[in-house]
């Protein structure tokens, strides 16, 4: 056994998580919760380091028995170097972030969010499916916890339970699909994908269905997003940071490790299921997102339609994979990845300002918001970068990665399949959709939220945290953004073994040959250069400048705002339910908006008006998911007598069918 630089560094970052776990749950001193903060900052950079010392050589493997087994490729150097990014960035958040209370910001917090990227990283690295299971469970567990027991709202029991019933009924799903691979292949994650070429139509389809659905609920995946809207806004900002823009991306590892990779022609239709998902999470995500008057809420559904996005550039994979086109690919894993980066970073990045807007106001409303752009100016910009590019807009990453994903569903005629062809073309036009209503929300998120006058004591008298760390935090993020904005064809060379590998043709190379113009990996086709973009920007900008300079203007001069004579009020302007009313009247079939008025105005005058939107898929499939799993449970509690002999004879029981069960398996 020879441990590599890449295992040493790895190792290094699950030992340091490990450490900060055990101090957050067993010490307790005054600085068991910095010093925990710091060990996930550690780890996260040392996850960094065996992410690119991956991504820059070949595949590493390491076992520690039969089922201990690591595995370093360009695959999981990839995804280990996103959630190491997003670990560092948000602990060093952590660190400098005041803690307000146990709950909000204590030991919890970071002893589940070491639990995290502990579980997140061994998922990624495993080569043992039962290790990758273990580590997935574990991130459960650890979102559980996060939510529970570090949740700052009320209902955070209850969102942990609907996020505990989801993931726990993905898993199930997942265990039966990987059960059934792993006959034909054995355990090791990296011979998983031999076990497609010996199932039947039939079966290869269930076990499709399985890992779509398993992965697809922890990704948000349109119908299974029920648990994101009150998950994300119940945990503390760097927690929701850590989930949404690192952990979140195990599900797209499982789905390119186990589906994209296996070396078959899969049925067309596969392609088309997942590109139908995507499509309608983009376009539902952003509308639900839009109708929010909560800053929490508009984000956990933004990643809905994020999530929607992405699955498009699986779905053009896997249609590739269809018509045996590995550019195509290639290509759409390429436009996948870029999204994947730019979505984390900037999800991270408004998670981390919601955290500081909360604090430093005590709402995340956007009814009780505004004018927060002179009291706490670093979380203002930093908002506005994760906007503009959760909004698509260069010099931003989300530009490059919607670009990307846009090209790709416009490779349809190359398919000369009808099916797909329909299909790329209503994932294209979905995306554009979404971009457009993104622009709204985010628009929204700026102007109501941080422009404008104070419409409460709170964001009046808002004070933000001083700290360095969370300065460079910032910092950090934006920068991460516009690399991958206006630097994409070194990012995709960075990243290029998790591309071609499972593409299995050059992709990258084909990409970048004019580098710093990214293209299509077809010739002939469009390009576009995020640094051009910048340049051009920039270029305009000054030369109005110039022209404004030379042009003599009159005096300046300063009036009221016109209120049609009355006297200014913070009310009168635009409130977040005002902006919203518009987008759910007219989506009101999609956003299901519920109007409740409360009091008597003949009594003593005080008369209550409330809506919220209820999207649809949402909380019902959710709670008829836990009303199921409260009726097994009650069935399963029924069998517990407390006595030993007893469940000794349940596990032979057990033992005894999956004896049975498993030839049976391999007959399929």
């Amino acid at each position: 056994m020879q441990m590599t630089a890449p295992f040493s560094a790895l190792i290094a970052a699950g030992l340091a998580c490990l450490a900060g776990a055990a101090i957050s749950a067993f010490v307790r001193v005054k600085f068991a919760r910095s010093v925990a903060f710091a060990l996930l900052t550690l780890a996260g950079s040392a996850a960094c380091v065996a992410a690119v010392l991956a991504l820059r050589s070949a595949a590493h493997a390491i076992s520690f028995g039969n089922h201990i087994a690591l595995r370093l490729d360009g695959l999981a150097g990839f995804f280990v170097l996103v959630l190491g990014l997003v670990a560092t960035l948000t602990a060093l958040f952590a660190c400098g972030r005041r803690r307000r209370n146990e709950r909000g910001l204590g030991l919890h917090a970071s002893g589940s969010a070491c639990t995290i990227l502990f579980a997140s990283l061994l998922a990624c690295s495993a080569d043992d499916v039962w290790l990758f299971l273990f580590g997935w469970e574990l991130l459960a567990l650890g979102f559980g916890w996060a939510i529970a027991f570090a949740g700052e709202r009320e209902n955070a029991d209850r969102a942990a339970y609907f996020t505990l019933v989801i993931t726990h009924a993905a898993g199930a799903a997942l265990l039966g699909a990987l059960l059934i691979l792993t006959v034909h292949s054995g355990s090791r994650v990296s011979d998983v994908a031999v076990g497609w070429a010996h199932l039947s139509p039939q079966m290869a389809g269930l076990v499709f269905v399985g890992l779509l659905a398993g992965f697809g609920a922890k990704i948000g995946i349109f119908p299974l997003q029920g648990w994101m809207p009150y998950g994300y806004p119940a945990a503390p900002g760097p927690l929701a940071a850590l989930m949404a823009g690192g952990a979140l991306n195990v599900g797209f590892y499982g789905l390119e490790r186990f589906v994209v990779s296996a070396p078959v022609a899969v049925p067309t239709w596969w392609s088309v299921l997942v590109l139908a998902l995507g499509a309608f999470g983009a376009i539902l995500g952003v509308m639900w997102a839009l109708a929010q008057r909560d800053m929490r809420m508009l984000a956990a559904f933004s990643s809905v339609e994020n999530a929607g996005i992405i699955l498009v550039g699986i779905g053009v994979a896997l249609a590739g994979r269809a018509v045996s086109q590995p550019f195509l690919v290639g290509f759409g894993l390429a436009a996948a990845a870029v999204q994947i980066l730019a979505h984390a970073i900037a999800k991270s990045t408004l998670f981390l300002v919601i955290g500081d807007v909360d604090d430093a106001t005590g709402s995340t409303s956007f009814d009780l918001l505004g004018g927060l752009w002179r009291r706490l100016p670093v979380s203002t910009t930093a908002a506005t970068a994760a906007a503009l590019s959760l909004a698509a807009l260069p010099p931003f990453g989300g530009f490059a990665g919607e670009w990307l994903s846009l090209e790709a569903t416009m490779q349809a005629f190359r398919t000369a399949s009808l099916p797909l062809e329909i299909a790329l073309a209503v994932a294209g036009a979905a995306i554009g959709l979404a971009a457009g209503a993104a622009v709204v929300a985010f628009v929204k998120t700026v102007g109501i939220g941080f422009l404008g006058a104070a419409r409460s004591p709170g964001a009046e008298h808002a004070s933000g945290s001083k700290s360095m760390l969370t300065g460079l935090a910032y910092a950090g993020l934006v920068i991460a953004s516009v690399i991958v904005g206006s630097w994409t064809p070194t990012v995709l060379n960075l990243i290029a073994p998790a591309i071609d590998s499972i593409a299995r043709v050059a992709t990258v190379a084909a990409m970048i040959h004019d580098a710093p113009l990214v293209q299509p990996p077809f010739p002939g086709f469009s390009s576009v250069s995020g640094m051009g973009l910048v340049g051009t920007a920039l270029a305009f900008a000054l030369g109005f400048r110039i022209l404004v300079a030379l042009i003599r203007r009159p005096v300046s001069r300063s009036e009221a705002p016109w209120t049609s004579g009355n006297r200014y009020y913070a009310w009168t302007q635009y409130s977040g339910t005002g902006f919203a009313n518009a987008s759910r009247v007219v989506l009101d079939i999609v956003t299901r908006v519920v109007r409740e008025t409360s009091g008597d105005v003949a009594g003593d005058g005080n008369l209550r008006y409330e809506s919220r939107a209820r999207p649809f898929a949402d909380l019902p499939l959710a709670i008829a998911l836990a009303s199921g799993f409260l009726r097994l449970s009650t069935l399963v509690r029924k069998t517990q007598s407390g006595f030993i002999a007893v469940y000794l004879s349940y596990i032979l029981a057990f033992i005894i069918a999956l004896l049975f069960i498993y030839p049976l398996l391999r007959l399929w």
